[in-house]
């Protein structure tokens, strides 16, 4: 079976960077951004079969990421993780809300149930999501503005 291609999105270098080593080492092709902007812009460009971000993210929370690719994108499988414990009411737009506490055994459980999940419900091996599958995800959206490294 292919490997799934997961767009990991967090601002915070260090547990993004982790966070890539770890999938990649449990066999799936990661795209990291750092920051929702950077996510919507990959989506554009590439090949993803799930999106996993970080909810505390300056400019988008991944709750509201989230609720932007749930309507840009429905079939497009979508976790959030959050050293946060409790769950934001608009975490509806995420098929996963998972604690980082957890551990990333969970991680990988969690990813793994959610792709077998839209694996049954589309019948093929990974769920496709092309680029411009449905037209520019940026475009659904507002514009999101830029942070400067200053801030």
């Amino acid at each position: 079976m292919p490997s799934a291609v997961i767009l990991c999105v967090d601002d915070e270098d260090i547990p993004r960077t982790l966070r890539v080593m770890v999938l990649a080492k449990q066999g799936y092709t990661v795209l990291p951004a750092v920051s929702a902007a950077q996510a919507l812009e990959l989506l554009d460009q590439h090949h993803v079969d799930l999106v996993l971000t970080d909810q505390m993210m300056p400019g988008l929370v991944g709750t509201e990421l989230a609720k932007i690719l749930r309507a840009a994108r429905p079939q497009l499988p979508i976790v959030i993780v959050s050293g946060v414990n409790e769950i934001p009411d608009d975490a509806i737009f995420a098929d996963r809300f998972v604690s980082k506490v957890e551990g990333p055994l969970a991680l990988f459980r969690n990813i793994a149930e959610v792709l077998a999940d839209y694996r049954s419900v589309a019948g093929s091996d990974i769920p496709c999501v092309e680029s411009g599958s449905s037209g520019s995800v940026a475009q659904a959206i507002p514009k999101i503005p830029r942070l400067s490294k200053s801030q």
